[in-house]
């Protein structure tokens, strides 16, 4: 399996699909590379896509010391993988957790980054959480660290409403679920999670992405409002909305999601060769 070492001795997992300008994607918190599955076909027949895993998910190594874990380091681990596979410049994105990192990248290596694919992310727009998010994920790390996976996942499927609102729309994605939990080292979707609640506010900084930047949202996603938030601070971004779909549009909506996506990178490599 290949995988790139960071700066700091952590292994990264990642995978190549097709050819055509990079598109570099990572999922969200608690996810992996087959979550999208569902998108590779259509993605990587028009580009050379990269998919990988960020520190404390599923392949990719798990530190157990939670310092080192961060959305400025989750960061570096990204640049690491673009070094390793020689991307001077590429389209970058993600979903949730992901789209933050992405978002984070741009703001801090802006001449890297062909344009920026924000799926249904709160963390990319950078607002507070709620009360109610930092209590239910911080009883998300007792549950992990004291009871393991397949309780955690359980935990999830009653209290997280990302994940209520997939289920409400296919109640087979159960087994999914179970499947993506199962694949985490508890001490690193632990130390995530801490990382997440230890997020930087960067919604004043929006500002400054002068990128293309395509907003895919759900209609039942929590995440819709922060993605609004996004479009009203970055000059020129696009806000796509899918319905039905829930914080995991790309498979609640696979084909409409590829089809925004596969426009948006067209219009945008059109523009750079022009």
């Amino acid at each position: 399996m290949p995988y790139v070492r960071t700066d700091d001795r952590v292994r990264l997992y990642y995978e190549e699909h097709g050819r055509g300008t990079p598109l570099v994607l990572a999922y969200g918190i608690g996810g992996n590379v087959g979550m999208w599955d569902v998108n590779v076909a259509g993605l990587a027949a028009r580009h050379r896509l990269v998919l990988w895993e960020p520190r404390g998910h599923a392949r990719s190594d798990s530190p157990a010391d939670p310092a080192r874990y961060s959305f400025g380091r989750w960061a570096l681990d990204l640049k690491a993988v673009l070094d390793h596979l020689g991307l001077r410049r590429a389209h970058l994105g993600g979903l949730s957790l992901g789209a933050g990192i992405a978002t984070r990248f741009a703001l801090r290596f802006p001449s890297r980054v062909r344009s920026l694919v924000v799926t249904n992310s709160s963390s990319a727009a950078g607002l507070p959480l709620s009360w109610e998010n930092v209590v239910m994920r911080a009883r998300s790390i007792e549950i992990t660290l004291t009871q393991g996976m397949d309780a955690m996942a359980e935990y999830a499927m009653q209290a997280n409403p990302n994940v209520a609102e997939r289920l409400a729309l296919d109640p087979a994605a159960k087994a999914e679920f179970y499947a993506e939990y199962r694949q985490l080292a508890p001490i690193g979707y632990a130390n995530s999670l801490r990382a997440l609640l230890a997020m930087d506010h960067i919604t004043g900084e929006l500002g400054r992405l002068r990128m293309p930047v395509l907003l895919l949202g759900g209609d039942r996603d929590p995440s819709l409002g922060p993605m609004r938030v996004m479009r009203r601070r970055i000059r020129g971004a696009k806000l796509v909305v899918l319905s039905p779909a829930s914080h995991f549009a790309n498979r609640d909506q696979p084909e409409a999601w590829n089809r925004a996506v596969l426009a948006f990178l067209a219009r945008c490599d059109r523009a750079s060769r022009a």
